[in-house]
């Protein structure tokens, strides 16, 4: 990996190498030449990548370095393991002496524990190193005060300002006046509290959750309920950007209490399995000496499933997931502690940890609608503007998560700002994707393919119909989102028979039944929709028992029901039969009813909405008149055919 010694010139690289040298005095062997591969763990707030300098240093102490075989690489909180792994055969693996630099926060793989010889900790640049980098390579002496005095200052300020040549005194005096000209100008920023639940918008279920807390937790501090009625517990699901984290600090200002934090990645950085369950204990004893506390463990997720664990880091993630149960369970028994845990993938945890009595409270956290996308829009905006003002923007901020409002709102102020006036509507705009009509043919073939969901679920009774709507913009960012929805309320409990998944599946698939009879094919614009029907005919053939065999599989997530239908071609075979039959038959509704799919369509083409009402009132329509519907019908079925 190293070509040729680079000299160190820094007092940086020299600082840096001074902390490695120390961390590496931990191997006794390894420091005095002796093979061997070390980890080294960097400090928080460094990046592994600004030790590499120092590292080549520390492996070649001296110039003949055309023989030398030493290896040297990074691991930083991006890598997924098995990239990691084979970095580590390529780069050190067959070498005699390695270091490898780890950023804090970085996973490290069970293989890559077992490959070293010792995880040793950089400790961050103290007075001494400082001092011994700056005689060396700025031949400038520093008092152990002025030492310390200079690294309570932004460490890139601090590089920057220290040159040879330069006083000392004159770039402590510049540094001190560059942090309070800083503060000054940082100062509004941190006045600003952080809003409670209440002023939040856009979360639920999780914020009526939050807000009973708040009321619980107070009635508990003041002795009108007992600790075990308090919700001790919450799991966090939704996509990136929703907001977990910032629900977490929303919910402990709301409640008036301090917010702990902690995860796995954190507690992992502090070094071996020891280490991090020491890290894990502390987080936990933390919490229990500040209550009341909000206990938050984010990317709770990372833990694993015992039981899906691969052989060669089982023994280390089982007592990892082992001790992180036993926290919960003396949180459990500790008044005034409540854990919150937040994951995009649900199904990866453990069910351990969500068992009742533990983190059974499960809350999905989804997308904003556009009331709460035009609410926190005008939050991220402050006193800007009112959602009110800003319903207009439903349309252009479909799809938005709050942390893209969030950076829509910067973006506005930012225009603004260079424009040197307050904030306009049309510099809102100006933040947001650029909107993308739908209209003419286009709107018309999605009001054809969203009839066909309403008749076919309509006839077949298939929940309770509630609406239909297409939308009259989608964003140029996101061409995929869907352009319209008919929409079904379906009971929480129900008999769920095959032929209610039959119909299930003829619903599903009406969308492209009607395109195909409008336009004699379907677009790919129907591929959700196959897959949704694809997964339930799968399901009723391998999980449920309602094909050709009683035979379970346990088989639930997508790639798994796909791997299913690849290696059981009866099965796969049975699926596609379903679904043609279901697709048929939805085509059969639709012909029967041709007069009023095009009723329908052309009602959502020209108002964009269909209520029960109204397409009550299109069937009345259609019963007055017997001949032109038989007439319609007739030219329908000869097109078909």
């Amino acid at each position: 990996m190293f070509k040729k010694r680079t000299p160190l010139k820094r007092a940086k690289d020299f600082a840096l190498y001074v902390t490695m040298k120390r961390a590496l005095k931990g191997n006794a062997k390894f420091a005095l030449g002796g093979a061997g591969h070390i980890l080294l763990l960097a400090p928080e707030g460094t990046m592994p990548g600004e030790y590499s300098t120092a590292a080549f240093h520390a492996l070649h102490p001296d110039e003949d370095i055309l023989n030398a075989d030493y290896g040297y690489m990074l691991l930083d909180d991006t890598m997924r393991e098995g990239k990691i792994l084979t970095e580590f055969e390529s780069e050190c693996g067959n070498k005699d002496r390695s270091i490898i630099v780890a950023a804090v926060n970085a996973v490290i793989p069970g293989g890559i524990r077992l490959a070293v010889d010792s995880i040793l900790d950089i400790e961050p640049i103290g007075p001494r190193a400082l001092r011994i980098a700056a005689r060396v390579v700025l031949k400038m002496r520093v008092t152990e005060t002025e030492a310390a005095q200079l690294l309570t200052y932004p460490k890139e300020h601090m590089w920057i300002a220290l040159r040879s040549g330069r006083k000392l005194d004159d770039i402590l005096r510049r540094m001190a006046a560059l942090q309070r000209e800083e503060s000054r100008a940082d100062h509004p920023k941190a006045s600003q509290a952080t809003p409670s639940l209440s002023e939040m918008h856009g979360y639920g279920k999780a914020k009526d959750w939050g807000l009973q807390l708040a009321r619980d937790l107070y009635d508990w501090s003041v002795g009108t309920i007992p600790w075990d009625d308090v919700d001790k517990g919450l799991i966090l699901s939704g996509p990136p950007g929703v907001g977990k984290t910032v629900f977490a600090k929303a919910l402990a200002a709301e409640c008036g209490v301090e917010l702990v934090a902690g995860s796995l990645g954190q507690w992992q950085a502090t070094g071996h399995l020891g280490d991090t369950l020491k890290a894990m204990r502390a987080t936990f004893a933390k919490a229990k000496k500040a209550a009341p506390a909000i206990l938050f463990i984010d990317e709770i997720d990372s833990f694993g499933d015992r039981s899906k664990f691969a052989p060669d880091n089982k023994d280390y993630s089982t007592q990892v997931v082992n001790a992180f149960l036993e926290q919960i369970d003396g949180v459990e028994g500790r008044e005034g502690v409540v854990m919150v845990g937040a994951t995009n993938n649900l199904e990866n945890i453990d069910p351990a940890i969500l068992r009742s009595g533990r983190l059974d409270q499960i809350i999905e956290v989804e997308m904003p609608n556009g009331a709460d996308r035009v609410a926190i829009l005008a939050a991220h905006l402050k006193s800007e503007f009112a959602a009110s003002d800003l319903e207009g923007l439903k349309a252009a901020t479909q799809e938005m998560s709050g942390a893209d409002l969030a950076k829509a709102a910067r973006e506005a102020r930012r225009i603004a700002r260079l424009a040197k006036r307050p904030v306009t509507i049309e510099d809102v705009n100006a933040s947001l994707p650029t909107m993308v009509k739908i209209e003419g043919e286009m709107r018309r073939y999605i009001a054809l393919h969203e009839s066909g969901h309403t008749l076919v679920g309509n006839r077949l009774r298939h929940g309770i119909y509630i609406g239909t709507q297409i939308i009259d913009a989608i964003s140029a960012q996101n061409t995929s989102a869907r352009g319209g929805a008919a929409y079904f309320d379906m009971p929480l409990i129900a008999r769920r028979d095959r032929q209610y998944y039959c119909d299930q599946i003829a619903v599903m698939l009406a969308g492209i039944a009607a395109e195909e009879i409008a336009y004699g094919a379907f677009a790919d614009g129907g591929a959700s929709d196959l897959a949704a029907a694809t997964r339930v005919a799968t399901l009723m053939e391998a999980r449920y028992g309602m094909g050709a065999t009683l035979t379970y599989s346990a088989a639930a997530e997508d790639a798994e029901l796909e791997r299913l239908r690849q290696f059981d071609r009866n099965l796969a075979e049975r699926v596609h039969h379903t679904l043609q039959g279901e697709f048929e038959r939805a085509k059969a509704i639709l012909m029967e009813q041709r007069w009023l799919l095009d009723e329908v369509a052309a009602e959502l083409v020209t108002v964009g909405s269909l209520t029960p009402t109204r397409l009550q009132e299109l069937r009345s329509k259609e019963a007055t008149l017997p001949v032109r519907s038989s007439v319609r019908g007739k030219r329908a079925s000869a097109k078909a055919g």
